[in-house]
Parts: C-alpha cells; structure tokens; sequence
C-alpha cells in the first residue's frame, strides 16, 4: 500500500507493517522517514538490525541466511537494504521478491532506494513491496514548494504560522534542507514557546546571509560593486566556493534570461515576478536587473560562467577565482564588456 509520508505516523501508530520500502530523491527526507520507523519498531520490540548495501553483484543469499539465523541477543529484527540502484536485475528482482512474500513474524524489512522511473515502478518486484508492505515515495522539494515544506516542518516542532520567516529560510538556504531544518531548530531554540519575533529574526537573517553566495549575488544583481569586493574577499578561503558559487549564478542568471525574454515582449515586469513566484524580498532585486541589462547580455555571462564550470572541471585553463570575481563585478555594472 501506498502512504503519504506526512501520514507515516499516523500508520505506524495503528499498525507496524513486516515491510516498508521507502524511495525518492531527497536524501533526507528518506532518513526522516526511517527515523519514525525505527522509532516504531523499536517500541514494538525490534531492538537489532542489520544492514545490507546493495549493487549489481550482491549475493542475496546473505540475508536469506541472515534470516534464517536465530539471534542471540534479539527475538526480533530489522533487516535493512540499501539499493544502490534501482535496477537490481533479473536475480535481484526475483530474489527481493521471494523475500517480500515470505517475511517471518519475528523480522521487520526495510528497503530504501533513490529516485526511480515510472518503468522501474511497474516491475514485478515493486509491485510485491507495494503488496505486502508500506510503500513511502518522497518527491523532490521544488522551489515552488519549499516555503510549504518549511512551514509544515515549523508547525511540526511548533512553531507558529509565519509566512514571511518561512519564506526568508527558503531564500537564504536555496533549497538545501538540511540548511532548511538547521534553521528551524535554531528557530525552535530561540523561541521554545513558538512565538517568532519577526522583525528580530529577519534583521539577524539579514545581517547572517550577507556574507554568504547569495548575499554576493545579490549585491552584483544590485550593481553594487563595493559590496562585491567586500564579500568576494571573505568567501576565498572557502575551497568550495568556486563550484557552489558557479553553480548558483548560473541557475539565477537563467531564470532572469528567461524573464528578460517576457519584457523584450512587452510583458509587464510585475506579471513576470508574479508567474515566476519570486518572493517579495526579491523583487527590487530582480527588477533592478531586469532593467539594467537585456537578455542578450546576460546570455554572454551564461557562457562566460560555462567555460569557468570546465575550467572548474578541469576541462579548461581559466583562472576560475579570478574569472568569477570578474563576471561578478560585470553583472554589477563595473568593467562592462563592450556590448
């Protein structure tokens, strides 16, 4: 059977099923789900386990033995498989099969996986998880849901309601969730009776983020040239920065190309914001950009920032520090190419 993750608790409450198979493309919201599993089950008794990873070679005679083995410490167990991929093969879908249909009382089956496509959910294997057992699918977080998937977790450790809190997380943690959860505990600590004091949190966000990728970012999108400088210098130590920086600008600057495109045809600027759901806080941002740079331009920094992911990758010889720092000031208006 199918069960919706937000409604896993209530399930496990009224019953704890032999098997749970639990997929998707976030990592952690997969560990979440087992949290609450292993939760259960400890309550219910299952106090050892015992974990399998699996790829193509896998001898899955290992966990019929394992199963077959009488423990010494517990009557109850957990035996936990780790799918690599989802493709098993042949023998690895006739085996997970045979398992699935013959799990003994005294054994609680757990099987995690990745991302799976529609083909991989319509095999005969999947189909006998989804039989005999609790089928948990955790769907990727877009970035048009993030500010509900942060408010959810805020009401789930008690928060109040906050929409503006809730939206300035998703900005400054650009869709991590890990960073999204640190945040909401830090939150949960500040303020343990739930009652956020916006204005103070948002102040510190503000002041927190604006040393940060997104910060720098945002001061190039600004045409703030100084604040460039300032920042840039206090990310270099950073080895990481390079990539996730990269990474980041080229996401930003292909979303504004595509809005760039809707103004060169006449569509009014805060219908575009509007349909691409950029968040109030970011509006003046976004529309200081839009106004000083067409799309023609932005699409030469896309190539730029192109050749400085090879060049990240070894594919090419640039100076990647010292390109980066350049594109940066271009985007803010400074030691403009010629056009």
């Amino acid at each position: 059977m199918r069960i919706k993750p937000e409604s896993l608790n209530a399930q496990l409450t009224n019953k704890l099923e032999s098997l749970y198979f639990v997929f998707g493309a976030e990592f952690l919201l997969i560990e979440q789900s087992l949290g609450e599993i292993n939760s259960a089950a400890k309550q219910a008794g299952f106090d050892e386990k015992i974990r399998f990873e699996i790829d193509g070679n896998f001898d899955w005679g290992l966990i019929t033995a394992e199963i077959a083995n009488i423990s010494l410490f517990s009557p109850k167990r957990i035996i936990e498989c780790k799918l690599k991929t989802g493709k098993i093969g042949v023998k690895g879908s006739k085996a997970l099969t045979t398992l699935a249909s013959n799990i003994p009382n005294d054994i609680l089956l757990i099987v995690t996986t990745g991302k799976l496509d529609m083909s991989q959910q319509k095999s005969k294997w999947f189909k006998t998880l989804e039989q005999y057992g609790g089928v948990i699918q955790h769907w990727e977080i877009t970035r048009d849901h993030l500010v509900g998937w942060i408010s959810n977790h805020m009401a789930g450790v008690g928060l109040e309601a906050n929409s503006e809190v809730a939206q300035s997380i998703a900005f400054y943690t650009e869709g991590n969730l890990l960073a999204s959860m640190q945040e909401i505990q830090k939150l949960k600590m500040t303020y343990p009776d739930g009652k956020i004091n916006t204005q103070e949190f948002l102040s510190q966000a503000q002041e927190q983020s604006q040393y940060t990728i997104y910060g720098l970012i945002d001061a190039a999108l600004l045409g703030d040239a100084t604040q460039v400088n300032k920042i840039y210098k206090t990310l270099l130590n950073d080895t990481a920065m390079p990539i996730q920086l990269s990474s980041s600008l080229y996401r930003e600057i292909k979303s504004i190309i595509g809005m760039s495109i809707e103004m060169h045809q006449n569509n009014d600027i805060n219908t575009i914001l509007q349909t691409h759901r950029i968040w109030n806080k970011r509006k003046p941002v976004m529309t200081n950009i839009l106004k000083r740079y067409p799309y023609q331009r932005l699409q030469k920094l896309l190539l730029s920032l192109g050749r400085i992911d090879r060049s990240i990758k070894g594919m090419d010889n640039l100076n990647v520090v010292d390109e980066l720092h350049t594109l940066l000031l271009n985007l803010a208006g400074k030691n403009q190419w010629a056009q």
